[in-house]
């Protein structure tokens, strides 16, 4: 109608300005009107980028970024000026079996859960509401980063692109707390003391050993083959290898002069491998680290300055990397799917969300590499419950009953 013909000419005119109740109309218009004016956004969208009118189109609209990630709607992209920029979208994997039992997975290769794999495919079907096309996605080895990354881009009808996997973004290996029960563990050994060796940067969880029930699963992994595996990290050990992993092969990516400038990079990890990335790109302190939590399965990103490599939070329009210590990180969303990505930001605020300061922490609570022990009351009791966890939750999907 009339209000197609005037958005026509405001493109051509470079004048993006949408009146109110045409952008109503944008909103409810069927599926195959959206994908023709999505074309067209396309085209005009490294241009006008941040106007109101390609805001709308490509992300709808939502509250400011907050630093934790569980907090706050749906927002629409930063303002900044236009720029040599491309995005990287970000994702945590959809629910696994040892996520719904509140037990420490690290390095255990767990499965996605029914739910979990409803919502790595309602993600795909965010990133194609969104008219998002992705050149490459990074995951780990782990199947269920791996199974997320497929089934969204099944989803999306992208099932084409390339994905590349690696070790590096894998999630923190929590050593010899794998297996176990959170609040179990809580509970026999203080809540202080577990939320260290959750929530903070440097306490380092004791460390795994042979005796453990994943240590074969583990060392005898074909994926790892060459590989000197840890036997327990911090946040600060997962965030060495997984800048370093950044730095290699995903920012290169990011920075590439070839091919559609208007395709993202995906990159599908787990929540301690995200939040270390976070911290780097947003210049976020350890202590503000503590804060962020990231929930399952819900995209968010970020604009790659590609002559810099920094991520741009252009507050006010300026468009540079400031010192402010604050989640940036743009979510994506679907209006269909809001609800449901509300209610699972709401859930990555767990029960223990209160987090101490690593400078309020007594000495005794980190466990430094010279130390020996697992740091457990019962060495006995925790292996055997670790085995008995990874019985009964750590099978492939398809094997459980029901």
């Amino acid at each position: 109608g009339m209000w197609l013909r005037s958005l026509a000419l405001s493109v051509c005119l470079g004048q993006l300005v949408l009146p109110v109740h045409h952008a109503h109309a944008l909103q409810t218009a069927g599926s195959g009107r959206r994908m023709r004016l999505g074309h067209l956004h396309q085209r005009a969208r490294r241009q006008y980028s941040q106007s109101p009118a390609i805001r709308m189109l490509a992300d709808g609209e939502g509250a400011s970024p907050s630093k934790d990630l569980a907090e706050t709607p749906g927002a629409p992209p930063r303002d900044m000026p236009s720029t040599n920029t491309r995005r990287c979208v970000l994702m945590r994997h959809g629910e696994s079996e040892f996520n719904t039992a509140n037990i420490f997975t690290g390095w255990c290769d767990v499965s996605l859960t029914a739910r979990g794999r409803v919502e790595a495919s309602e993600a795909g079907e965010v990133f194609a509401s969104n008219n998002i096309q992705f050149s490459v996605c990074f995951t780990s080895v782990l199947t269920r980063a791996l199974s997320t990354a497929y089934r969204s881009l099944e989803s999306a009808n992208a099932l084409y692109t390339e994905t590349r996997s690696s070790y590096k973004l894998n999630e923190r290996h929590y050593g010899a707390l794998q297996g176990l029960n959170k609040e179990g563990m809580a509970t026999r050994l203080g809540r202080e003391r577990v939320m260290q060796w959750r929530r903070s940067f440097e306490a380092r969880p004791p460390p795994m050993t042979e005796e453990h029930p994943h240590w074969p699963l583990i060392e005898g992994d074909k994926r790892y083959d060459g590989i000197d595996c840890p036997k327990g990290e911090s946040l600060e050990d997962t965030q060495k290898r997984v800048v370093e992993y950044w730095n290699s092969d995903i920012l290169p990516e990011i920075c590439r002069d070839d091919g559609d400038p208007d395709d993202c990079v995906l990159v599908v990890a787990h929540a301690n491998t995200l939040r270390a990335l976070v911290m780097h790109l947003d210049n976020i302190s350890a202590a503000e680290i503590e804060d962020v939590n990231v929930p399952t399965a819900i995209p968010f990103y970020y604009e790659i300055d590609k002559d810099t490599g920094a991520a741009l939070r252009g507050v006010g329009g300026t468009g540079k990397a400031g010192d402010s210590a604050a989640f940036t990180g743009q979510y994506l969303y679907d209006e269909r799917k809001k609800v449901n990505f509300l209610e699972r930001r709401r859930a990555a605020s767990d029960p223990w969300g209160w987090a101490l300061r690593d400078d309020a922490v007594k000495k005794e609570m980190l466990i430094l590499e010279s130390e020996e022990g697992d740091g457990t009351e019962s060495n006995y009791d925790a292996l055997a419950e670790a085995k008995r966890n990874t019985a009964k939750y750590g099978k492939p999907f398809y094997l459980h009953d029901g």
